[in-house]
């Protein structure tokens, strides 16, 4: 008896990267501010450091865009492509930039993504939302591109797995009274919090602004100075919340112990209030010496 044929392994698909990624836009002060982690995964499990905004400037008329995007990096650089194209050649509104873009991100959606609905497995369709912030003629924009949808969002918006995590900090911390630096240090503290919580929100932090329709990018170097602040602020946020509820600093000394036993102190869960005090006067201080634009 002849031998069964072996069956044909199945083809592997080249690795996707995933929806995994947290990326949020603010604005405040004149200011649009965009940020990023910067680890992608490709479906193999695979991980790379890579920027995810794209960014560009125009002189005539004046105007800045920066996109970012959670989903699959081809498509992301593809329609990202395609709305930075659209920016630049619009000499028109920003009514008629918003209505180019809608229709070049609704297109795009429909020839790319839409067209495969009800012929492969959902995780096999083509997935990207963005994130776009822009300028143009002395307007500002915040856009939330999700599928054919178009949608205006202030003062901030989040995307990625990330995103509902982002979203519950930005909810609770986002101030009453913005400034570009305290925005600037908001959105690192908050991809921050994310790369540290979430599953697959990692590595370095992106930051790109447009301020007054002026590009700035946040250099890597700040950011990792913001970020060795935030870990002494963790330390200080448990030590208040202990003072705050009446926690005790540390047990009594027992009044009757052996002899033959040394008395060691307990050591203390919190440091005193005046030492919390001077901690944050510390780390006011050296956020001072990191604002955005070196004075």
């Amino acid at each position: 008896m002849l031998p069964k044929p072996r069956p044909s392994p199945k083809p592997l698909r080249l690795p996707r990267r995933r929806k995994v990624t947290i990326a949020i836009q603010l604005s405040g002060d004149f200011s649009l501010i965009t940020a990023t982690d910067t680890q992608g995964t490709y479906g193999s499990g695979d991980k790379v450091d890579s920027g995810k905004i794209m960014g560009s400037w125009r002189a005539r008329p004046l105007g800045a865009i920066n996109i970012a995007g959670a989903g699959d990096s081809n498509y992301i650089t593809a329609i990202s492509q395609e709305i930075d194209r659209e920016f630049k050649k619009c000499e028109g509104t920003i009514e008629d930039l918003e209505t180019n873009i809608r229709k070049t991100s609704r297109e795009f959606y429909l020839e790319n993504a839409f067209i495969y609905e009800g012929k492969r497995e959902q995780s096999d369709i083509p997935d990207c939302s963005l994130l776009v912030a822009l300028t143009h003629q002395g307007h500002s924009k915040l856009w939330n591109i999700e599928g054919t949808l178009l949608t205006e969002s202030t003062p901030f918006s989040c995307i990625g797995i990330g995103g509902p995590a982002a979203e519950r900090l930005l909810n609770r911390l986002y101030p009453l009274y913005p400034t570009l630096d305290s925005l600037a240090v908001l959105a690192a503290y908050v991809i921050w919090e994310v790369k540290s919580s979430v599953d697959g929100c990692g590595l370095n932090t992106e930051i790109r602004i447009i301020h007054r329709e002026r590009p700035v990018l946040v250099s890597s170097e700040r950011i990792l100075a913001w970020e060795g602040l935030f870990r002494r602020y963790k330390r200080l946020e448990r030590e208040t919340f202990y003072h705050a509820m009446n926690f005790i600093i540390s047990p009594p000394m027992p009044t009757a112990f052996p002899e033959k036993f040394p008395v060691v102190p307990f050591e203390p869960q919190m440091r005193s209030l005046p030492e919390i005090v001077k901690q944050i006067e510390e780390i006011r201080a050296e956020f001072a010496k990191e604002p955005v634009f070196k004075r």
